[in-house]
């Protein structure tokens, strides 16, 4: 099968930050030091499951300027029921992110006990990381981006990490039950607010990724700063995030999807799908057939989101643990997440089945492939998606690429993508 096409690049350009430590210094060290941290004081630093660029150097700068401030840092898995909802499977999550005790140079805590802390206006119980709610400090640090499942003023980032991450596997899943009552903004901002209340959080670090998976902005607030700062983040995320220029695909092949790249596996504000696989979490693009050829390694098994797409490899689908991947789609209330979609034993018989189920020939078929829904900087397209191409101002179409080819049973190697990320 040969599909001809010609890879697209993304030309939007931000400067990243090059030096990590100097940048948090600058914006973290006026507020512990306003924070008047006691000599010695424990504090505990958040450690999430995202796939953020060198997130290792960040925690590690955060700790730096703990020490400098005169505290004590450690590190706390706060990331919900990822890893399998336990200690061990947290612990090995930070480690596939290069998170180790080592590589940030404090100790990590990773267990899944909590402490109860009250309720919400709406009745929720709220629960935090028993080893964060004996600290006496707490920096919450997390990604601020669009969320996968809902928009709002404020989504993915420091409230989120602070609720649900800080929450452990008790937290979440209670959240996500209230989720389908009242909502996730409102839900987030009352746990997140009864916690500001209870523990001793002195500050949150928001991080802003540009559409390249480069840093772009370090910013720290006091807690009583935080859900401005988180807002004003979040309006800067969106204009930086990755994006298909197309308004319609008939197929969509995304070569790797895992927890390392979206809490759905595949971003749905990049595929276009919502959670439930069937409607949509933005306009555009409108993907007819999704086929995802890969599960991260560093997902260990956890497929959450395998559900989005219409066809998959046998070599993704053999290597799904069912266990966490049930326990995180039960933990977010979304059962759709975890379906697991048309099984192929090639990329062949999935391309096939795809195009069929469009109701398109490799011709006419509109197809786009990605690395994955964290890196769309360089796009395969097809011929006749290229016709359709919007944004045309901020994309440049390039050379000619086989990476929309099957030689054999398999497509050829993304190889021009991956060396241009």
């Amino acid at each position: 099968m040969t599909i001809e096409g010609r890879l697209v690049r993304d030309t939007l350009r931000v400067a990243p930050i090059d030096d990590i430590e100097a940048a948090t210094r600058a914006t973290l060290a006026p507020v512990l030091s306003a924070a008047r941290l006691r000599a010695g004081a424990r504090v505990a630093v958040t450690a999430g499951s995202r796939g953020i660029a060198r997130i290792p150097q960040i925690l590690r700068a955060i700790c730096v300027v703990v020490r400098e401030a005169g505290g004590e840092p450690f590190l706390v898995a706060a990331m919900g029921s990822h890893g399998g909802g336990t200690g061990l499977g947290q612990r090995t999550m930070l480690a596939h992110l290069g998170v180790t005790e080592s590589s940030v140079g404090v100790p990590i805590e990773s267990e899944m006990d909590v402490v109860e802390l009250g309720q919400t206006a709406h009745g929720v119980a709220v629960a935090c990381d028993a080893r964060a709610a004996r600290a006496d400090a707490i920096v919450v640090a997390g990604r601020v981006k669009p969320h996968t499942d809902f928009d709002g003023a404020i989504e993915s980032g420091i409230l989120k990490m602070t609720a649900i991450g800080l929450g452990k596997e008790v937290g979440a899943a209670r959240y996500h039950a209230a989720f389908a009552r009242w909502g996730y903004e409102t839900i987030i901002r009352e746990v997140a607010a009864r916690m500001y209340e209870q523990l001793p959080i002195v500050a949150g670090v928001g991080i802003v990724e540009d559409n390249r998976g480069g840093t772009h902005a370090i910013e720290a607030f006091p807690a009583a700063g935080i859900v401005a700062g988180e807002e004003a983040l979040l309006t800067r995320a969106r204009r930086l995030m990755p994006a298909l220029p197309f308004d319609l695909l008939d197929l969509l092949i995304v070569d790797r999807m895992g927890k390392i790249y979206s809490g759905s596996g595949m971003d749905t504000n990049v595929t276009g799908r919502a959670v439930d696989g069937r409607s949509q979490k933005v306009p555009r693009p409108v993907v007819r057939q999704l086929f995802v050829r890969e599960l991260a390694p560093e997902s260990e098994g956890n497929a959450t989101g395998i559900g989005l797409a219409d066809f998959c490899t046998r070599r993704l689908a053999d290597a799904i643990d069912w266990t966490p991947t049930y326990l995180n789609a039960m933990t977010a209330a979304q059962p759709a997440s975890a379906r697991l979609p048309v099984v192929c034993e090639h990329d062949r018989d999935a391309m096939r089945y795809a195009l069929n189920a469009a109701g398109v020939t490799e011709r006419d078929a509109r197809v786009a492939r990605i690395r994955d829904t964290l890196h769309v900087e360089t796009i395969a397209t097809s011929q006749t998606a290229l016709a359709a191409l919007v944004d045309a101002g901020r994309y440049t179409v390039g050379e000619p690429t086989d990476a929309l080819t099957v030689a054999g049973d398999d497509l050829l190697p993304f190889q021009a993508a991956a060396a241009v990320a």
